[in-house]
């Protein structure tokens, strides 16, 4: 049996209420919460500048356009040579939220708990 769905952009909700932001991450490659991912609005046409900072309030990542590509990872193995940051827990703030006609809708903020062991 073949059958098609068609999704009108106009009908899926793109507000701030809709968007999920990960709460964990466990860079361990087994697949499961590896990444930082925001998501929730992958039909709005958003953009989204991260950034993550320690307990210090030291900016351990950043990312223009983020693509739900960051794992934890020490910028240039910036705390030894481990290459992921120490387990605990980070701020992050997603600042600003665009979409593709350039209006800003609203920073997020919030904490993440990346544990590498």
């Amino acid at each position: 049996v073949d059958f098609t769905i068609n999704v009108n952009a106009d009908c899926v909700p793109c507000s701030i209420n809709e968007i999920q932001v990960s709460k964990t991450i466990t860079a361990n490659g087994d697949g499961i919460n590896d990444l930082f991912v925001i998501s929730g609005l992958e039909y709005c046409d958003f953009t989204f500048d991260l950034m993550i900072f320690n307990r210090w309030g030291n900016k351990v990542f950043e990312a223009k356009d983020y693509q739900n590509n960051w794992g934890g990872i020490a910028p240039t193995n910036a705390l030894g040579t481990a290459g992921n940051l120490p387990t605990g827990t980070y701020y992050y703030i997603i600042n600003p939220i665009k979409n593709t006609n350039g209006e800003v809708i609203e920073a997020v903020n919030g904490y993440i708990y990346i544990g590498t062991n």
